[in-house]
């Protein structure tokens, strides 16, 4: 179990709770392989932007939305490879009968194997039926090898978490994804084609494979799968998905419906010009994800005896949530036409409108995260998949009437509204299927809200109609925002520089 700070005040009512852990093993072992996974998925988000960067300014505008639309399919894929079965099995994986763990590991890959079939002949046929040219099929078969590879390799991820060895994962995923950028780097000196970039994932798909795999047959993922169960566990599996997986897939596909939407009413270059937007937001989304981490395993633990905890712990989430959202959005709006530029070319700047939507936009969609995983750690999965449902089918029809006239920038603004909405209706269901009086922080997040429209409106206005220099007005509001949430108590309990000189105490007091 992750261990939980030594103390925390609660400031409406003045007291203070002690809340200790022991330091056991397995919590160590639990704060090191979150710990490594969280960087490496941060370094692996990181080197991917850095890559589609040069491959955005290699190829033309028009290659570039080809390219952003194969991977934007290959990502929806994921409705039909993961179905949340990995969640399922997990605590079988875990059992005293290690013989039977063996079997339901076996039994596991072989069922990942056959939905990574599955998702490849998906994705070819989408392609062919949409009416894609030869070569682009051609291109989506060539890339969607990569989901064949990825999805038992996901699969064996999940054995490695069962045993809480994580840590050596996250060394193979950061290399894979070095090796990665390194073939994207060679690929843009040397043969710079949209089917020559789509190489570099599929390389790095086989390296995270192979490295997992072996890693297994030494037995660093526990005793080795054994086949002999073959389809027998399938039916169960499946079975107590299902919930889960709808949830998590009307999720996925809302988050990338648009760019499907967008290339069939507009055209490739509208995408790519989207698909910038999507690169900035998707960081930010990574590091609101790895947010909830250590989070949820807090709340799995605290329902349905320790609603104290539950609730406090799902407001700070929140909270926290609710400030690196805002925060990016108070750093990224006065400065998105000139990172564009700098980053992708001039030819991409008009697209700037459309990424500080879209970096809005997550900025909601990380609190409502949190309100999902609240829901899912006390078991309430009926309610969430309905929301998302709705949300899906909003964000199609408000797509459906902006493309038409305002190409991505309407792309952008339905997506801000969906998730606006959404942001408020996860927030009002999790409150009334959980019960639990005070679960939403709504007081620190409107806070936050106005605290950040207070400080972008001014800066934006210094930047793009006073030619003041963004590098010091961005840092100025970051500051300044900062020091207002922590003046206005708008990280509930999380007094984060007070906590600093007591951390330096009790340092020093360690012998």
């Amino acid at each position: 179990m992750v261990p939980l700070p030594p103390e925390f005040e609660h400031r409406g009512q003045r007291t203070v709770t002690e809340v200790a852990e022991p330091d056991t093993t397995e919590g160590r072992a639990l704060l090191s392989n979150s710990t490594a996974m969280v960087v490496s998925r941060v370094v692996a988000a990181v080197l991917g932007w850095a890559g589609t960067v040069v491959i955005a300014r290699t190829l033309s505008p028009d290659d570039w939305g080809r390219y952003s639309f194969v991977f934007g399919l290959l990502g929806i894929m994921a409705l039909v490879t993961d179905l949340g079965v990995g969640r399922v099995v997990l605590a079988r994986l875990t059992s005293d009968d290690p013989a039977e763990a063996q079997r339901v590991a076996g039994s596991f890959i072989l069922l990942r194997v056959l939905l990574g079939l599955f998702g490849f002949g998906i994705a070819v046929a989408y392609a062919a039926v949409a009416g894609l040219s030869v070569a682009l099929v051609a291109v989506v078969a060539f890339a969607a090898t990569g989901v064949v590879l990825a999805t038992p390799s996901n699969a064996l991820l999940v054995l490695y978490q069962a045993r809480l060895r994580l840590v050596p994962v996250a060394g193979w995923d950061v290399l894979a994804q070095v090796v990665q950028f390194a073939t994207i780097l060679a690929i843009a000196r040397f043969h710079p084609t949209l089917a020559a970039f789509v190489l570099p994932s599929v390389i790095k798909e086989v390296l995270v494979l192979a490295a997992r795999g072996a890693g297994v047959l030494r037995g660093m993922a526990g005793p080795r799968p054994t086949f002999s169960a073959g389809t027998s566990y399938w039916r169960e599996m499946l079975r107590e998905a299902v919930p889960i997986s709808i949830g998590f897939a009307l999720i996925m596909l809302l988050t990338k419906v648009d760019i499907l939407l967008l290339q069939l009413l507009d055209s490739y270059e509208a995408v790519g010009r989207y698909a910038i937007g999507y690169k900035f937001s998707d960081l930010l989304i990574v590091v609101t994800v790895t947010i909830a981490v250590p989070f949820t395993t807090v709340l799995v633990r605290a329902w349905p005896d320790d609603h104290g905890t539950f609730r406090l712990r799902t407001r700070q989430a929140m909270a926290v949530a609710g400030v690196l959202g805002a925060l990016a959005v108070v750093a990224f709006w006065p400065a998105a036409g000139f990172l564009i530029r700098m980053l992708y070319g001039e030819e991409f700047v008009e697209a700037g409108f459309t990424a500080r939507l879209l970096v809005v936009s997550s900025a909601l969609s990380g609190v409502t995260n949190i309100a999902l995983v609240a829901l899912v750690a006390a078991r309430k999965l009926t309610g969430f998949p309905v929301l998302a449902a709705g949300g899906v089918l909003l964000n199609v029809v408000l797509n459906l009437v902006a493309i038409p006239r305002w190409s991505y920038d309407g792309a952008a603004v339905a997506t801000l509204i969906t998730e606006g909405i959404m942001f408020v209706a996860g927030l009002v269901l999790a409150q009334r299927s959980l019960g639990i009086s005070g679960l939403i922080p709504w007081g620190p997040l409107t806070r936050q809200v106005l605290l950040a429209l207070s400080v972008t409106a001014p800066a934006a206005v210094l930047v793009g109609f006073s030619g003041w220099p963004w590098i010091p007005v961005v840092a100025v509001a970051v500051l300044v925002y900062l020091s207002l949430v922590e003046f206005t108590d708008s990280v509930e309990y999380l007094a984060l520089l007070g906590r600093i000189p007591a951390a330096l105490n009790r340092t020093r007091k360690v012998p």
